[in-house]
């Protein structure tokens, strides 16, 4: 299992080398563990996804 320090850096790299779609991404990858019954690497993804998550929230609302 992968610390918390660890996701985070892991977060941050995914959402250096994909940007906005870095989210997106984590949820993939999570969705391949989940189709492969992979339980701990689909728990390591979500939280990953959680932290990306929490770094770029979604935009509520209209646009300007």
């Amino acid at each position: 299992m992968l610390s918390d320090h660890e996701v985070e850096r892991a977060a941050a790299a995914l959402v250096h080398e994909f940007g906005a779609s870095a989210e997106f991404e984590a949820a993939k990858y999570a969705d391949l563990m989940l189709g492969q019954s992979n339980r701990a690497a689909l728990l390591v993804w979500a939280r990953i996804w959680r932290s990306i998550a929490a770094i770029h929230p979604t935009r509520a609302g209209l646009p300007n």
